[in-house]
């Protein structure tokens, strides 16, 4: 219990204690991540289901899909965006791995990052707009930050780390094999009623991970925290431009 208490206040703004520090490694909590995306996820099929009573698109096509985007940045205190962006300074700058580094430790913007988040954020509300017009929308919303976040917990266990002691290194210890199977079947739990298109949102989320990390690993040396962060933003951007040809 505690274990999925240290995930959901590590990956939500909610204001969540542990009630008693057993010292058990962080990594332990990663196994529930999916389950935390999916809890998320279906806070926001709920507001999807919502708006649409309200019938909000039809006067303002746009504004359902700007409330869902602007609610999902605000559950996770957009953590993850923060760790998207430092990735885009750091990663597409012809510079040093060592300057790459002190970059992505930096917590002011550079162009790069500004370009980056600017475009995420705009695909990933286009691509919102689409999916909550689809009639698998409610089952998509649940499962994309699910997997989003699975995603994160496989780059933790089968990269490096980039910087040794750091906090995201912190955060992957104790990270094993029990982690992961229960990460994979809360994310297959998540995913399970889109049938065979969850099984096409994961290949894509995978496909995402597997391209993120595989340049982080050649630009850095291995992965950080922020690119655990940039990992679920990127994952969950993919599915969702996929899930808008799933109907």
């Amino acid at each position: 219990m505690n274990d999925f208490l240290r995930a959901l206040g590590l990956l939500t703004v909610l204001p969540v204690r542990v009630p008693v520090d057993d010292g058990a490694p962080p990594g332990q909590a990663m196994a529930f991540y999916p389950l935390i995306g999916a809890l998320i996820g279906a806070g926001l099929a709920g507001l999807a289901w919502l708006l649409r009573l309200l019938g909000l698109a039809e006067n303002a096509p746009l504004l359902p899909a700007a409330l869902l985007l602007a609610t999902w940045a605000g559950l996770t205190g957009a953590l993850h965006l923060d760790g998207w962006a430092d990735c885009c300074d750091a990663l597409f700058v012809p510079v040093s791995r060592e300057r790459r580094l002190e970059i992505m430790k930096d917590p002011r913007l550079g162009g790069f990052g500004a370009a980056g988040l600017i475009l995420l954020l705009l695909i990933k509300l286009a691509a919102l707009q689409g999916v909550t017009a689809s009639p698998h929308a409610l089952p998509a919303l649940i499962a994309i930050p699910a997997l989003g976040r699975w995603a994160s917990v496989i780059a933790a266990k089968a990269y490096p780390s980039a910087r040794p002691g750091g906090m995201g290194d912190f955060f992957r210890r104790g990270l094993g094999r029990r982690e992961l199977v229960i990460a994979t079947v809360c994310a297959s739990l998540a995913a399970v009623g889109l049938l065979w298109r969850g099984a096409i949102l994961w290949a894509v989320v995978a496909l995402a991970l597997l391209a993120l990390a595989s340049l982080a690993r050649a630009r850095l040396g291995g992965l950080t925290g922020d690119v655990y962060g940039a990992t679920i933003e990127l994952a969950e951007t993919a599915a969702l431009v996929v899930a808008c040809f799933l109907a």
